[in-house]
């Protein structure tokens, strides 16, 4: 039997800064916090040191200047979080096409990237989230995927969230940038 739903995400650089933005609300803000905490401290270090420079008797405008700056682009770092990390990634991708397709089956969803497969059952799903770009689904283990809505094939997205709030036994949990319709 042909499978209902399929699905597919390319990692654009939207999807990465989505996904950046979804994983800063699971179980990863304490590390997160503890990483944006580091850029803001340096930020202010910095920007500290510019003006101890600048105030000094033997005044460096220059070596100020570059202080400020620093902090200037670690302050853009701080509040634009998400897109440096999806930055870093998509650097740390390169040129290699990431493609994830999912298949929706009765028991669990096949993932397939590359030559490799893996299944993953529903009934290790204990976070669904959805945004305006993808569905998240996230198990026990910390671990999930992001599931593009553009790519859905055989259903809309709201066939894909019923299937899945319904193999998952968990409600989805809106986490978008805008109120949902």
């Amino acid at each position: 039997m042909e499978p209902a739903m399929k699905a597919r995400t390319d990692y654009d650089f939207a999807h990465l800064v989505d996904l950046q933005r979804v994983e800063a609300q699971t179980k990863n803000k304490r590390w997160l916090l503890f990483r944006r905490g580091i850029l803001l401290v340096a930020a202010v270090g910095s920007a500290f040191l510019g003006v101890t420079i600048l105030t000094s008797t033997d005044e460096n405008p220059g070596l100020a200047m570059v202080y400020f700056v620093l902090a200037v682009i670690l302050a853009g770092m701080f509040c634009f979080f998400s897109h440096y990390s999806a930055w870093r990634i998509k650097r740390k991708i390169g040129k290699q096409k990431v493609v994830d397709e999912f298949v929706f089956g009765d028991y669990g969803v096949d993932i397939t990237r590359g030559p490799q497969s893996v299944r993953y059952p529903y009934s290790d799903c204990d976070t669904l989230m959805e945004t305006e770009l993808a569905f998240y689904l996230f198990h026990h283990r910390g671990k999930g995927m992001a599931i593009s809505k553009s790519q859905i094939q055989g259903g809309s997205p709201d066939d894909l969230r019923s299937l899945l709030e319904e193999k998952c036994q968990i409600k989805t949990r809106w986490v978008g940038r805008s109120a949902k319709a």
